[in-house]
């Protein structure tokens, strides 16, 4: 999947400078603008900081419909939702995007102006609507930030595989003997009074079965904890 950020009449230089900044930041590096080059001003190459090639090599329209001719997929953003009064503002999170990352091709990220946001027209573009949840008491975000939240869900989903590659599971097997040598390492411990030693067996075997915890780890806490079961026997 190869992101494009797709900008619709952006009315501050220093957004969309703030924009190439997170771009370079989650590894995309194309940059579509439905406006003139005017946009680019002092203060856009200023906030893009160590990214003003996103801005030099920005690509220039005249219209959404023409920005997004060669895009596989078209998303458009915003903070303005609706529910059966309005089908085409019924969205998806963020996160929920992240399932089309599999996607072969392009996909168009569309975000609207700061002041108004896209139109009922430009999303009639749009294959799909996103919308990042807000708290009530200030829905609307700041263009650059809705921006960064987007790209990073999609760039982190994309880790996920990497992340994990070289990180088995723990087995069952090796969970039931890290608790087993803990539940001995709790017996044999004279610091720990009686009543209290069941409470701690039960809440290490809550922690070990909630968290996702690899064998490597599991077997490194087994050495600790049976290296401290030989001291507390000398």
């Amino acid at each position: 999947m190869n992101t494009i950020v797709i900008l619709v009449n952006p009315k501050y230089g220093g957004n969309v400078g703030a924009i190439a900044r997170c771009m370079m930041n989650f590894a995309v590096e194309e940059l579509r603008i439905v406006g003139d080059k005017s946009i680019l001003d002092n203060e856009a190459y200023i906030r893009a900081v160590h990214s003003k090639k996103i801005l030099e090599n920005a690509k220039f329209y005249n219209s959404l419909s023409n920005a997004i001719e060669d895009i596989d997929m078209v998303v458009g953003t915003s903070g303005a939702v609706s529910g059966d009064r309005n089908l085409k503002r019924v969205p998806i999170t963020p996160r929920e995007l992240t399932k089309h990352r599999e996607l072969k091709g392009n996909i168009g990220i569309v975000f609207g102006r700061e002041d108004d946001g896209l139109s009922n027209k430009d999303l009639e573009l749009c294959d799909l609507f996103v919308s990042i949840p807000t708290s009530e008491e200030y829905p609307i975000m700041n263009l650059s930030h809705a921006v960064s939240i987007i790209l990073y869900e999609l760039y982190i989903s994309s880790l996920e595989k990497v992340y994990n590659v070289n990180m088995r599971e723990a087995s069952k097997l090796e969970k039931d003997m890290l608790l087993k040598i803990f539940g001995e390492f709790v017996d044999s411990n004279k610091g720990i009074p009686e009543y209290r030693k069941e409470l701690c067996k039960t809440i290490f075997k809550r922690i070990i079965n909630r968290a996702f915890i690899s064998g490597k780890e599991a077997n490194t806490l087994m050495g600790a904890f049976k290296d401290k079961l030989k001291n507390n026997k000398k």
